[in-house]
């Protein structure tokens, strides 16, 4: 009997881009938009600022348990399977947020909302792939770079409008009606069923087992660390060593299994290892500073939400003019050469964060963040090539993924530490502070009698009295925040530069493979979402 012939109906790939990185971009902005608008959920659930910024952690972490797993899971039930659960988890994540009665469940929540976060991005890399002709590769990682790099910073600028305009919760009720779009677009132009023919893969269950446990006794470890005064509890110390036991576990379990969920052993490549560490310090960069930022304008400068996502705006638009001029330069110029040159900007501007003071204007914030943003993406380029440049094509897929992983688990770890260490700090200035708050230091005698002058055209002279005395303390407390913030700044900029020498670690292939590699692995790298 002759074959019967099955036509597929062309869709143009462009529709196709939009459809799929619609729910990405989606996704990517939902880990940033909740920076601004932590206060207002710390005062909502009547929790400590601290304690909010789990809401961050959770989404974070939560993403990077799917990465290992996207690939057996696309396999086992194609791109349009994993595109409708994905985007409907999230959309129910999302739901379930603004259901939620308490801070608690609302962090169980974004955990939800993680989850289904962290597929989309590679998904959206494997639907591009596959829908783009060759000769136009280049367009669709363009599109995937732009959503990637552009949608985290653009986040606390919307995020801050909705929270300022009308509320909190606009950030999780913005993603409801978009997530119905996608789900409409994603029935009439993906394509992409299971796969018949291709291998199947048995999924390690010991080892995703092991990194689940593993991140979540981490993700436990960073949401109540600071409430319980980190290891003076005996359930964090405990909960700690369990996390590290369990991801030294899953290293080794993957190591010796036949049949692993991620080949580790990419890690023996002197290049990728390197690259990692770098290009995971670089997100510290850039996630820890978009959450210092924000905090800063709030706290320091009264910034209204809406002002705080305006700060760091501008540095979405350098970065990604930075990336789409760095890809053609990384051709040309020397790698190694290239990341010194970036990390000496990145350098340059968090030290610049560090002279910010309480009269600061909105100027001086976005002149830094502008040229932090060129930094990340001059010393981006060159890293990821590098990384990526001396594996094989058969090792690359689990060698995004990892690097994915390992960036996920050092961002949720700096994004609590850098605001434990805001907390932290300020209180050792107020110990040295409140020194100078003395009945024997003339200066403050001075202060207090010209305050209580003033007070007294309305209140009594011992009313008045308190007053001065008060306002003088906050202005105390106020100076110790300051300290620490000028500390956290300076400290980022001391490891721009100790960065540098591990530069020297990397391996330089010939000039003529890089010259004829490196443009093809930048764009695989972007692809994996790892920006």
């Amino acid at each position: 009997m002759p074959k019967q012939l099955t036509t597929k109906k062309k869709v143009n790939p462009y529709i196709v881009a939009i459809t799929i990185l619609l729910p990405a971009f989606m996704s990517m902005v939902a880990s940033s938009a909740t920076n601004v608008c932590q206060p207002h959920i710390a005062g909502y659930f009547g929790a400590t600022p601290y304690e909010a910024n789990s809401i961050i952690t959770a989404y974070i972490i939560s993403g990077g348990i799917m990465l290992p797993i996207f690939g057996w899971w696309m396999n086992a039930s194609g791109k349009k399977s994993v595109a409708y659960w994905s985007v409907s988890l999230f959309c129910l994540g999302c739901i379930l947020c603004l259901l939620s009665k308490d801070l608690h469940m609302l962090i169980l929540c974004r955990v939800v909302q993680g989850a289904a976060g962290g597929a989309l991005l590679p998904l959206a890399q494997a639907v591009l792939l596959e829908t783009f002709p060759p000769e136009k590769k280049g367009v669709a990682m363009g599109f995937f770079g732009f959503a990637a790099m552009f949608s985290p910073l653009f986040g606390p600028f919307v995020g801050g409008y909705l929270t300022d305009n009308y509320s909190w919760k606009w950030v999780f009720i913005m993603n409801i009606p978009i997530c119905l779009i996608s789900l409409v677009l994603i029935k009439f132009f993906i394509t992409g069923e299971k796969n018949e023919n291709a291998p199947k893969r048995k999924m390690d269950y010991v080892g995703l087992f092991s990194i689940i446990l593993a991140m979540a006794c981490m993700q436990i470890v960073l949401d109540k660390g600071e409430q319980f005064n980190w290891f003076d509890t005996y359930w964090i110390y405990w909960l700690t060593l369990i996390s590290i036991v369990s991801f030294v576990f899953f290293y080794v379990w993957e190591l010796e299994t036949k049949k692993p969920i991620v080949d580790v052993r990419v890690f023996k490549d002197r290049n990728f290892l390197v690259g990692t560490f770098i290009s995971s310090f670089i997100n510290i960069m850039l996630y820890g500073t978009l959450l210092l930022i924000p905090m800063f304008g709030q706290n320091m400068l009264g910034y209204s939400p809406y002002f705080a996502g305006v700060s760091v705006f501008p540095r979405a638009i350098s970065c990604f003019i930075g990336l789409l001029i760095m890809g053609k330069i990384a051709d040309r110029v020397e790698n190694r050469l290239l990341t010194v040159i970036g990390l000496l900007i990145m350098a340059s501007s968090v030290f610049m964060f560090s002279r910010l003071n309480t009269t600061s204007s909105l100027e001086n914030i976005i002149l830094p963040n502008i040229i932090l943003g060129i930094g990340i993406a001059v010393t981006f380029v060159p890293v990821s090539a590098l990384s990526f440049i001396t594996l094989s094509k058969t090792k690359l897929a689990d060698a995004a993924g990892l690097h994915a992983l390992f960036k996920n688990i050092v961002t949720a770890i700096s994004t609590s530490a850098v605001s434990t260490f805001v907390t932290r700090v300020s209180q050792i200035h107020q110990n040295y502070l409140v020194a100078y708050l003395s009945p024997t230091n003339l200066n403050f005698q001075y202060k207090i009698l010209v305050l209580k002058t003033k007070f007294m055209t309305y209140f009594a002279p011992y009313i008045a009295a308190k007053k001065a005395n008060g306002y003088l303390y906050k202005q105390m407390l106020l100076q110790s925040k300051l300290c620490a913030f000028y500390d956290v700044f300076l400290l980022l900029a001391i490891m721009c530069i100790l960065a540098i020498p591990f530069i020297l670690l990397f391996k330089m292939p010939k000039r003529r493979k890089v010259v004829t590699t490196i443009r093809a692995y930048y764009r695989i790298f972007k692809h994996r979402g790892i920006i």
